[in-house]
């Protein structure tokens, strides 16, 4: 495989299997880390068939992003200027590996630093997202309609846990009413702690942009933040949370429609991670995910008032 370095230009080289690439193998064929013989380590990706057009507009969003200055390893183009090559009916990406430290769990969630860190990054995403128009042609996700559609798969596969949620979906009528006027803007899409790179508590790259696209604008600080309470629910109102939400105040961040639809946000956003969950047939996180979305949709309306209390709001 090192020989296809080749098709970028670039010297061949010999595999690194001694390195664990961060983030969700499972999004492509496969992926490896390979050294050209320059000493520079990279990322190589076999797509599965019918990435080729999403991955391509992926490519030139990050590249734009990454010519702004953000900290994302952005694919490389190849000698026709696309960043998906074909080569023997196949189809790759390349990009840069960005070495990083392990992120401490469940630690992580106790900590300001990270939680400014990762405002930052939003907040220069938000910045930049008139100029990424890759995704402007994509229908419109809905999360409504995601959300109705599990319940009919678990009420077919699983009735045990669509009785158990059951009580949720009513509590995110106010977001599905509000859907369609929230503020959007050009969104990570998978946006939480385990897809960053950590030098210390600083994040140093953003990875795995494959759910990509046009959303709700505090679409990524809400999938974030659910990443937190899973951890611990009461962490929503300490450490890492509320620093991201304090700097994103500061960024000018926090609309007042958005933030306040922000804890049914974060639960709606619960469902993709429990089809997450159920397609790797994970019972353990199954039962987790059931508790903390009951949790959550009976907690919706502390929530928000701790947080503006906690801002100054």
């Amino acid at each position: 495989m090192t020989d296809l370095l080749s098709l970028w230009g670039l010297p061949d080289g010999h595999p690194r299997t001694d390195i664990i690439l961060p983030g969700s193998p499972e999004r492509c064929r496969s992926r490896r880390a390979v050294e050209d013989e320059r000493g520079r380590v990279w990322m190589l990706e076999a797509l599965h068939p019918g990435q080729f057009g999403r991955r391509e507009r992926i490519g030139r969003a990050l590249d734009k992003l990454s010519r702004a200055g953000l900290p994302v390893p952005a694919y490389l183009a190849g000698p026709d200027g696309r960043y998906v090559v074909e080569h023997d009916g196949q189809y790759y990406q390349l990009s840069p590996y960005v070495p990083g430290d392990p992120l401490p769990q469940p630690e992580f969630i106790e900590d300001d630093a990270r939680g400014e860190s990762l405002g930052a990054f939003l907040c220069r995403l938000r910045e930049m997202s008139g100029t990424v128009r890759e995704f402007d042609d994509e229908p419109p996700f809905l999360l409504e309609g995601y959300v109705n559609d599990l319940m009919t798969v678990m009420a077919e596969r699983r009735p045990d846990l669509h009785r158990a949620l059951t009580s949720v979906p009513p509590a995110l009528l106010p977001l599905f009413e509000a859907w369609n006027g929230l503020p959007s803007a050009f969104c990570h899409g998978d946006f939480h702690p385990l897809n960053v790179i950590w030098h210390g508590r600083a994040a140093v790259a953003v990875i795995d942009w494959e759910f990509a696209g046009i959303r709700p604008c505090l679409f990524d600080a809400a999938n974030c933040l659910g990443c937190v309470g899973i951890e611990d629910p009461a962490a929503l109102v300490r450490g890492l949370a509320p620093a991201l939400l304090r700097t994103l105040r500061r960024g000018l961040y926090l609309d007042k429609d958005s933030f306040r639809l922000l804890p049914e946000l974060i639960l709606g956003l619960r469902f993709a991670w429990m089809s997450e969950w159920l397609r790797r047939k994970d019972e353990e996180m199954i039962e987790i995910e059931v508790a903390y979305m009951r949790l959550l949709a009976n907690s919706l309306d502390t929530l928000l008032p701790a947080w503006q209390k906690i801002l100054g709001a």
